[in-house]
This record gives structure tokens, C-alpha cells and sequence, in this order.
């Protein structure tokens, strides 16, 4: 077990203690309030927020409730500073079991701070302070969140995998990707020795995906950290995103469908899972169609798993 320098990061400046009482409250209102903007639509500033808005959130943003800070004994909160000042929340993971990634959750920008940067900019210091640590973090969120999403795919961050939710990820030896998402075709890159590499090529035409990944030799390639493991999955949810096919075939669709990264089929089977979900909630889902998948409701994927049936999924598999 690897402790994380939370006490290096304070002394930093990135992030600064929270404070019983009020401040703790606030804290936790700015938790509350991302599960609002992105299920429910409603962005009041957390900082505004009222006893009887509170309590609607927490009814209708949340599956089990509100936790306290105390029951979050895993992982350390924070204020997210820069130049002093308080521009968000984060909270951190107390240490690591194995490999060598931080956990960041709670990642929050203040409401009058958004599209300045603060985001980005906070993500960078985070990444350089771990990565002289040895570090790097992983995080998760919502395919749901198409906001979000967008803004971790410009922050330059890989898709680790897939399983609850879309886990993401940076390490200082693994290169920023190189997105391009056409009309018919998509490319994943890196620059390496100051040429482009292409690690994965899709191109797709209706409801079919055909993709090309780079020759297995490059993994072994140090100077690309885990881009070749990475991309795949990275170039997937960039897809999918743009409302781009993910299936290559029926065979491939039963072959991988259920896999936690790596197959842009499985990713298609979880966003129909997902979406059934917080549909069924009566959360807010933006995220445009793909092309050539079936959209079960959460019943329908319930009343399979009972008939011990393969799930649904692709239309026509």
C-alpha cells in the first residue's frame, strides 16, 4: 500500500482543508449540486442554495442519500485553490493498492468560474504534483454527463475502462492522445520523438464500425507509457460521443459485448445499460443515438437477466 501526499498538496496550494460546521455543509452542497446540474438540469450555485432546495436534490439527484464527509473514510475532501482562492472541490484518495494512480472524485467547479480555464488549469497542477510523485490518477464519471465528458476528453485524459462508469486516467509517461472524428473516419495519435503515431483507425459507414488497431509491437514501445493499451478504448468513447457505430459485427457484439474496456461493442452495451437507468430514474440524458443499437428500457433489462437471456443490445445480434 502507497500513501498518497495529500500534506505535499496542501503545502502546495492546490487544495486547502475543509472546516466542520458551515464549511462542511457548503462542501457538500457543491457535491450535491454536480449530481443536480447533470441528472436534473438545475444549476443553481451550490453557494445559493436553500433548506427546501437542498432536500428536493437529495431526493431526486441521489439513489441513497447524502453522505457526510465523515463516512468518506477512504478518501480526503477538499477546496480546490488557485492563487489562493477557493474555485472548486476535490477529494482524493488516502492511497493506492497497487499500480500508481491517485482516485480523484468530487471534481467541481464553481458555477461563476466556469469557462475561465480553473478546470484545465487545476487538472495540470493536480497532474504535475503527482507526477513527481511517481503518481498519476484516474477518476470517474457519467456517459450520461455529456458536459463533463467533453471536458475530460479536451483535458487530454485516457479511458482507462468501463464498468459502473467510465473510468479515466493521465500518467506523466503516456502521451496526450490525438483525436480527429470525421464524416467517415477517425483516427487515435500520439506524437512521439516529434512524429505523429496512429494507434487505432476507425472508419464507419451507417451502423457498422470498422477498425484498425496499431501493430502489436508498439506496446512495447516506453515512450508511448500505456497509449497502445489505452487506445482503443479512448477512440471508442470519442465515437460514440459524436454518435459515430461502434459495432463491427454481430459476431463481435456476442464475442465482447460484456468486456470493462477495449471493445467499442462492449462500450455500446453499457451505454444502453446506463441510459436505461437514469432514464428510469427520470434523470436528464443528452447524449446522441448510435447507430445500429437497440435502447432496452431498464425493465426490459431487467426482465432478461430474470429469464437468464442474453442481454440486449444491438439491433439484429
Amino acid at each position: 500500500m502507497r500513501e498518497i501526499p495529500h500534506d505535499a498538496l496542501l503545502q502546495l496550494g492546490l487544495i486547502a482543508p475543509v472546516a466542520p460546521g458551515d464549511d462542511e455543509r457548503l462542501w457538500l452542497d457543491c457535491d450535491l449540486a454536480a449530481l443536480a446540474e447533470h441528472r436534473l438540469g438545475d444549476a443553481t450555485d451550490p453557494r445559493l442554495l436553500t433548506a427546501n432546495r437542498r432536500a428536493r436534490w437529495a431526493e431526486r439527484a441521489t439513489t441513497d442519500g447524502e453522505w457526510s464527509i465523515a463516512d468518506r473514510t477512504y478518501q480526503g475532501c477538499y477546496w480546490l485553490l488557485e492563487g489562493g482562492e477557493r474555485v472548486g472541490t476535490i477529494a482524493l484518495s488516502h492511497s493506492i493498492f497497487g499500480g500508481a494512480d491517485a482516485r480523484v472524485a468530487s471534481f467541481y467547479v464553481l458555477p461563476t468560474l466556469r469557462g475561465m480555464g480553473v478546470g484545465g488549469r487545476a487538472l495540470k497542477r493536480l497532474g504535475a504534483a503527482l507526477g513527481e510523485r511517481g503518481l498519476g490518477f484516474r477518476l470517474d464519471t457519467a456517459w450520461t454527463w455529456r458536459r463533463t465528458v467533453r471536458f475530460y476528453q479536451r483535458a487530454g485524459l485516457w479511458v482507462y475502462m468501463w464498468k459502473r462508469d467510465l473510468t479515466l486516467c493521465w500518467d506523466r509517461h503516456t502521451p496526450r492522445p490525438i483525436v480527429e472524428v470525421g464524416e467517415r473516419e477517425a483516427t487515435l495519435a500520439v506524437t512521439r520523438g516529434g512524429e505523429r503515431v496512429v494507434l487505432a483507425r476507425a472508419t464507419y459507414e451507417g451502423d457498422r464500425l470498422t477498425l484498425d488497431e496499431a501493430p502489436r509491437g508498439l506496446a512495447d514501445d516506453r515512450s508511448l507509457g500505456e497509449a497502445y493499451w489505452l487506445a482503443t478504448s479512448t477512440l471508442a468513447l470519442a465515437l460514440a460521443m459524436e454518435g459515430k457505430a461502434l459495432v463491427r459485427s454481430p459476431e463481435q457484439w456476442e464475442a465482447s459485448y460484456y468486456a470493462d474496456g477495449g471493445a467499442p461493442e462492449a462500450l455500446a452495451y453499457k451505454i444502453t445499460l446506463w441510459e436505461a437507468f437514469d432514464r428510469a430514474q427520470g434523470w436528464r440524458v443528452e447524449q446522441a443515438r448510435i447507430p445500429g443499437l437497440a435502447y432496452p428500457t431498464w425493465e426490459e433489462f431487467e426482465a432478461s437477466w430474470e429469464d437468464d437471456e442474453v442481454e440486449p443490445g444491438a439491433e439484429g445480434t
